[in-house]
């Protein structure tokens, strides 16, 4: 009698169990990888072409993509390119840029620095990115994080891929 009510015991053990770490998996925010891989397509929406005068040209990107583990995303930037300074040559110059990344969980707006150099198969935008905690909002609010960004300036594309880690998640 004591084994027949012993096995019902640990199956329902075994079920209360698993419901929890199942509970617990749902409840805890995504990205427990603590990474950021985003790619984006993005157009022109607005520019400034103060280059005769200023050196300086600005445009602000509007477009789509994915944040993996987030899901769908629209973003905007707002680039200011230094054309005065030539970092690798002619037809070369600098940029700065913020990021807004609007997902379904809050918006994570990031801080660009990069450098475009021409190449053969045309211009290659290389450079790094760092979280703003501070201006990002819903999960990201307080994130941290850093990494690197690229942008294919023929087929209109941008990457990012670095560290991306949420306020109250574990180190990774």
């Amino acid at each position: 009698m004591k084994k027949a009510l012993r096995i019902p015991l640990l199956v329902s053990a075994l079920i209360v169990l698993a419901s929890g770490l199942a509970l617990r998996a749902a409840a805890e925010p995504p990205n427990q990888a603590n990474r950021l891989e985003a790619s984006f397509t993005e157009s022109a929406a607005s520019i400034t072409n103060r280059i005769a005068d200023l050196g300086t040209f600005q445009l602000i990107n509007t477009g789509s993509g994915t944040v993996e583990g987030f899901g769908p995303a629209t973003v905007v930037v707002g680039i200011t390119q230094d054309r005065a300074v030539t970092p690798c040559g002619p037809g070369s110059w600098t940029n700065a840029a913020t990021r807004r990344i609007v997902l379904d969980e809050g918006v994570l707006v990031l801080r660009e620095v990069s450098i475009r150099c021409p190449t053969a198969s045309g211009p290659d935008i290389t450079g790094t990115y760092e979280v703003d905690g501070l201006s990002s909002t819903g999960i990201f609010a307080g994130a941290r994080g850093s990494g690197d960004v690229t942008a294919d300036t023929v087929a209109h594309t941008s990457t990012l891929s670095g560290k991306l880690k949420l306020a109250g998640s574990a180190e990774g």
